[in-house]
């Protein structure tokens, strides 16, 4: 059937050529209707406890991601003399329609401070909330207002502001109660570094920035929002101040910036890659043949299994579609093996048209090869991992089609003429030197395997997110930022789900609780902090009532503590304007007047309602994974409901469930390698040395990166699955010719230029990424060069060494 088809397509050139082509135009358009998926979470399991929350998280709460704007005076200033600059920053971010919240660290005025203020008492805890009341007291108040005068020595409006509205010290319980940092829009002078060179503002994106067309929207608009500052400082500033420097961090800045270094590294790598490539296919066979059409099977199966995804309306992952590239190296051989037996039939002395009949056996073993890849592929549609079983979906599609391709272009286009000068690259002196030292070569072999697979077993794979950081200039400044400003770096969420809000926030009070009394040094950032229960306020108001504190009571003990600390006596009028709401009992914080009053980013931040369903987000800051233990414990006893989410979490569930589901995968894919080859070959033995060159080699290759110290990430392991079906792709195309010629030398000086070349045209498409600056491409091209390589060196010299040692029977 074979010889038929190849044959047939032979005769119809311009009807396979002409299908060929209207197939890729159709293919096309559907590909183009090809929507992608840029978020980094599809990397993640899809079931699990720890990832779903997460997700959660991601989509009603926005991200952990802030973007954080730092601005540094030149020497000899001092950042309170550029406030206004910053405060027009401030306004400018606030507009953007991509921001939806911006901390300054000082109250926002826009906001209705004073219906917050009011209420004030009601954000305290149990034990600031009875420090408040003894403040309230004749004789706390004495010394609280003597204590607010030193505060006044310090050359700042915001001070001099903060204590006219606060002569007691309120905002500073408040601040305490919040675990040391004053909620957002309720604060002071800002962010401040100490030596006051430097001052922090965060804002809050609306969209996360695993959105990668957000995270460009998102720094257009800084880059335009800087450059109408400078226009508008360079116009109106009279006293001609210096600039200030104006930098940007956070995950969205570092998202931009890998995005460009990635796209402008892929530039590079191709070009290199290619550049590499052609000139070593022309050099090995002399043919512009073979440059013009090795790739078009390839690349004609990709564009048509992306316009299958496209047109039934599929959504694929970045990570997924960036690795469909490996084609290009999974597909070549079959074209390279294909052009070599056609021309070893021309110098046989065969016409064109029964060299071609004559390529049916190379096209058997080219479709064997490229079916029982796909097969490798497929297996990893059986892990819980979206973009594993994506990948495992578009490179096994692809490699079915390609086959195909292959099968109907290479006749189709191969020259109706043999060429004047046949220049065939066989290798009979490697195939004679394997023969008269194959035992050194067995021997040796299986010392070295067994040398490097134990080193192997020690091999390190590390599947988190923390290994596809990158190392950019913003994730540097993040860095800084975080060390200057004092900024968590470590943040756990959790995240409680239900319909009756009250209820969650009762239990939300008593995980506070008891995390502050168990873990006082982690900070917490609770909801019940900006919305205490109904429950809770309604004891603050009886214990309110109980303490016999009245508004004329305290009037009068604030006018005489005024004048006897030397105040003038309206100093404090505004306070002693509103201690009647501070103390009327019946006032109460609910969710929806947070939002009515211009605070919605804030409670936003803790309690989200949708669809009749509320959504508490608590955020923890662990220093150490035993921090995270015991507030997983902590959580867990409260109420096992509620997940404990954030990326350590993550981390130690993909750490988990990595490794076995990815077993699972190549356990499944090898199982219909191995079932696909004895149905070809029936012979255990031939089986067995089909597979001998995928198991030595990454055998080889784990031990080889054991013994060097490297690290696998999530980027690296996929990369093994190409290499297992390179390995079976070469160890096939060997067996198949050996069980034809039934002679291993002709085979070898036959074939191992074929498997060589292959080789060194995966080698130069891979490795060209080992200077990459983006640590995954590195390991990407670490990891190829060395799989590579030993696969290679298994294909053209082990295997043939045990093939020649006796014929099959």
């Amino acid at each position: 059937m074979i010889e038929a088809l190849v044959t047939w397509a032979y005769r119809r050139r311009a009807l396979v050529v002409g299908a060929a082509l209207c197939v890729l135009a159709a293919s096309a358009e559907g590909a183009r209707r090809l929507s992608f998926d840029t978020d980094v979470l599809t990397l993640l399991p899809a079931d699990g406890r720890v990832v779903p929350a997460f997700r959660t998280f991601l989509s009603t709460f926005g991200s952990f991601d802030h973007l954080y704007v730092v601005f540094t005076v030149p020497d000899g200033y001092a950042i309170a003399d550029y406030d206004d600059r910053i405060e027009a920053w401030a306004d400018q971010l606030r507009r953007a329609p991509e921001i939806d919240g911006v901390d300054t660290g000082i109250a926002d005025q826009s906001r209705d401070f004073g219906w917050l203020a009011d209420r004030q008492l009601l954000l305290l805890d149990e034990r600031t909330f009875e420090q408040a009341l003894d403040r309230l007291s004749p004789k706390g108040l004495h010394a609280a207002v003597a204590k607010r005068r030193a505060l006044l020595t310090l050359p700042s409006a915001h001070v001099a502001d903060l204590v006219r509205h606060d002569p007691l010290g309120l905002f500073e319980l408040t601040q305490e109660s919040f675990g040391g940092r004053a909620p957002q829009g309720f604060g002071t002078d800002g962010y401040v570094t100490p030596d006051g060179s430097s001052r922090l503002i965060i804002a809050h994106p609306s969209r996360p920035p695993y959105d990668a067309e957000f995270s460009r929207a998102l720094d257009a608009r800084l880059r335009e929002i800087a450059t109408r500052q400078t226009e508008t400082e360079i116009s109106s500033d009279d006293e001609q101040r210096p600039a200030l420097r104006v930098e940007f961090a956070g995950g969205h800045r570092i998202a931009v910036e890998t995005e460009a270094l990635i796209r402008r590294e892929s530039i590079v790598n191709t070009v290199g890659s290619l550049a590499l490539i052609l000139p070593v296919l022309y050099l090995a066979f002399r043919s512009l043949w073979l440059v013009a059409v090795g790739s078009l099977p390839s690349a004609l199966s990709l564009v048509v299994v992306l316009g299958m995804f496209g047109f039934s309306g599929e959504t694929l992952s970045a990570a997924a579609t960036g690795s469909a590239a490996m084609l290009f190296g999974l597909g070549v051989d079959g074209v390279v093996l294909l052009y070599v037996s056609h021309r070893l039939a021309l110098a046989r002395g065969l016409a064109p048209g029964e060299a071609v009949r004559a390529n049916a056996g190379p096209s058997k073993s080219m479709l064997l090869g490229m079916w029982t890849t796909a097969a490798t592929f497929y297996g990893l549609m059986f892990v819980d991992f979206p973009s594993l079983r994506e990948l495992g979906r578009l490179v096994g599609h692809s490699m079915v089609v390609c086959g195909l391709a292959t099968l109907f272009l290479v006749p189709a286009t191969l020259p109706r003429r043999a060429p004047r000068a046949q220049r065939i690259l066989v290798l009979p002196a490697l195939a004679a030197w394997i023969l008269g030292h194959r035992t050194a070569i067995v021997a040796g072999s299986i010392v070295l395997t067994v040398v490097l697979g134990a080193a192997a077993v020690r091999l390190r794979v590390d599947p988190t997110l923390e290994r596809l950081r990158s190392v950019t200039d913003a994730a540097a400044l993040e860095a800084r930022v975080g060390s200057a400003f004092g900024l968590p770096r470590e943040v756990s969420v959790v995240i409680a789900e239900g319909r009756d809000l009250e209820a969650l926030l009762v239990t939300n009070g008593r995980l506070v609780s008891r995390l502050t009394r168990e873990l006082p040094a982690v900070r917490i950032e609770a909801p019940v902090r900006v919305l205490p229960s109904s429950t809770a306020q309604a004891r603050r108001a009886r214990r309110l009532e109980q303490s016999g504190l009245t508004p004329a009571g305290v009037r009068a003990s604030l006018t005489e503590a005024t004048v006897k600390a030397g105040f003038r006596p309206d100093a404090f009028d505004a306070f002693a304007e509103r201690v009647p709401r501070l103390l009327d009992p019946g006032l109460r914080l609910t969710h929806d007047e947070y939002a009515t009053h211009g605070f919605r980013d804030v409670i936003g931040r803790f309690v989200s309602h949708r669809a009749g369903e509320w959504t508490l987000a608590t955020y923890v800051f662990p220093s150490t994974s035993e921090d995270v233990t015991a507030i997983q414990s902590i959580v867990d006893a409260i109420d096992p409901a509620q997940t404990l989410t954030g990326v350590q979490l993550v981390n130690r569930e993909l750490s988990r469930k990595f490794l076995p589901e990815f077993l699972k995968g190549l356990v499944i894919g090898t199982t219909i390698v191995l079932a696909s080859i004895v149905a070809v070959f029936r012979h255990w033995r031939l089986c067995t040395l089909a597979l001998l060159p995928t198991f030595a080699g990454l055998v080889w290759t784990a031990g080889l990166l054991s013994l060097a110290g490297v690290t696998l990430d999530l980027f690296a392991v996929f990369t093994v699955v190409t290499f297992v079906g390179i390995g079976v792709d070469y160890g096939i195309h060997m067996v198949h010719r050996y069980r034809e010629r039934g002679d291993a030398v002709q085979t070898v000086a036959e074939l191992s230029p074929v498997i060589l070349v292959a080789a060194t045209i995966t080698l130069a498409g891979y490795g060209t990424l080992i200077n990459s600056s983006y640590p995954p491409l590195q390991s990407i091209g670490l990891v190829s060069a060395i799989s590579v390589c030993a696969l290679a060196f298994a294909s053209v010299v082990l295997l043939p060494a045990l093939m020649m040692k006796k014929k099959p029977q």
